[in-house]
């Protein structure tokens, strides 16, 4: 890794910039910097005719992370925020008598490791799900940034209101349901949303997780999970080829994950 120092509008930060080799494997869902939940904070802010971009100066863009990798993991000093440019990644719980708790997906254009600004330690470990991206912006960098200008301290806490929003919406979808097919019907619903909102096709896309893990997350076994898509394969409501999810009838949809319409 090599060093890199800035001193703009008087702030003077010490970032690490990545030389690892890029991935080779091309990555079709690329999100644009506009539809990225870092945007806030990167987008340029004039200060006397000075516009300063955190993108520019602090964040470390595209740094690779292969599937497997950890970009945090739980119990570590929090240190940075991140967004996902490309990819996919699981936060996971571990403990001795349970092993593996997956408790969420991020997806390309979505940050994380936000929730570990007031413990100060990343209460869950990012894994990789597949070869992804990450940019990286350095909580020291972004903290100081905050204290000297009240404008970008605004642009922070807007993201967080967004982020806590997209939280608790998601909780709402999928932890609210009580039986299995409401379930995967939720769970469904909010991957398409998600992409949407990061202007990526919302009626078909490739699960960038394993069923196993989807599994996981929704306290199913993998032969219920199994069942149910072929369930909601046979009733128009998804087609389903491996990994591959197409849309076809969301009413339907909708309407076997129990969600009122104001959620969904």
């Amino acid at each position: 890794m090599g060093l890199r120092c800035k001193d703009i509008a008087g702030i003077r930060m010490t970032t690490h910039i990545s030389t690892d080799r890029p991935l080779r494997r091309r990555q079709v869902n690329h999100v644009a910097c506009d539809d990225c939940g870092l945007f806030p904070l990167c987008n340029p802010i004039d200060i006397g005719g000075h516009e300063l971009s955190m993108a520019e100066e602090f964040v470390e863009r595209r740094q690779p992370v292969r599937a497997g990798e950890p970009i945090f993991r739980e119990g570590e000093p929090f240190s940075a925020i991140y967004a996902v440019t490309s990819g996919a990644i699981k936060l996971v719980n571990n403990s001795d008598e349970e092993g593996e708790l997956i408790v969420g997906f991020v997806l390309a254009g979505e940050t994380l490791g936000q929730t570990g600004i007031y413990p100060k330690r990343y209460p869950c470990s990012a894994i990789a799900l597949e070869d992804s991206y990450v940019c990286e912006l350095p909580f020291d960098s972004l903290e100081e940034t905050a204290n000297k200008l009240p404008v970008f301290l605004t642009n922070f806490q807007n993201m967080l209101h967004k982020e806590n929003f997209d939280l608790h919406r998601q909780f709402a979808m999928l932890m609210a349901r009580k039986n299995a097919e409401q379930r995967l019907s939720a769970f469904l619903l909010n991957l398409s949303l998600r992409r949407e909102e990061r202007g990526f096709s919302s009626q078909e896309f490739q699960l960038p997780m394993s069923r196993d893990d989807i599994a996981n997350f929704l306290g199913l076994r993998k032969e219920t999970l199994s069942r149910l898509f072929t369930k909601l394969h046979q009733s128009g409501s998804i087609a389903v080829r491996g990994k591959h999810i197409r849309m076809l009838d969301m009413d339907t949809l909708r309407r076997s994950s129990g969600l009122p319409g104001q959620i969904a």
